[in-house]
Formats: structure tokens, C-alpha cells, sequence
């Protein structure tokens, strides 16, 4: 049975999580079978989940710059999910939480039936 990895952004970790009962904690994707492209997309958009986040005073962090760029976010880490997925099957499980439904999604085909939040 394949391990599972969660696609999950959060502040000041790695956007990659165990998801199984055996294992815990973010990975470094550098210590995953994953191309250089990839790792450089998920760095950066970890970037800019991070961005969000006044570190001074957290409380006044006021998120998204504009929906179009929470948009864009969401957009990169659904195309990230789907890359992830085809790197590494099929030794890996990957899963995506999505910060625009609030929840986790284990296929792609979610997106087409979930209805979308605007």
C-alpha cells in the first residue's frame, strides 16, 4: 500500500505532510523522488503562503493581497497536486488540502463535482 502525503500549505514548514497513522511532520521535498522544477514550485509557493502572515504581530495579518491572487494560490497548488501525483506514483498517495473549500481532497475529480466557493 502506498504511503500518503498531503499537499498542505502553513507557515514556516515544507507544504508537504505524512498523512498516515505510522508517520508525522512536514517533509523536505529535497528528500523526495522529485524533479528540480518541482521542488522549486513547491519552495515558492509555500513563498507565498508565508507572505500572508505578518510575523511581527500575527493578529494583523490580513491575508490574501486580492481574491485574484488567493485564486492563483489555489490554482498553483491544484496544478502542484496533479504534478506530485504523477512524480510520485506509484510509491506515494497524494492528497491536497485546499485553503478555498476547507478540505481535504484525495482525487481530482472532487474539483468537477464539489461546488465551487466563491
Amino acid at each position: 500500500m502506498a504511503a500518503t502525503i498531503k499537499l498542505m500549505a502553513d507557515y514556516g514548514c515544507y507544504p508537504l505532510w505524512w498523512a498516515t497513522s505510522d508517520r508525522a511532520g512536514d517533509i523536505d521535498p529535497e528528500t523526495l523522488l522529485l524533479s528540480k522544477e518541482t521542488i522549486s514550485r513547491l519552495e515558492k509557493w509555500a513563498e507565498v503562503y508565508d507572505a500572508k502572515l505578518n510575523w511581527e504581530n500575527p493578529g494583523d495579518s490580513v491575508g490574501f493581497s486580492s481574491p485574484e491572487a488567493e485564486a492563483a494560490f489555489e490554482d498553483e497548488g491544484i496544478s502542484l497536486w496533479k504534478q506530485l501525483q504523477k512524480e510520485l506514483a506509484p510509491n506515494y498517495q497524494v492528497i491536497y488540502f485546499s485553503n478555498r473549500l476547507r478540505k481535504v481532497l484525495t482525487h481530482p475529480i472532487e474539483l468537477e463535482i464539489l461546488p465551487v466557493i466563491q
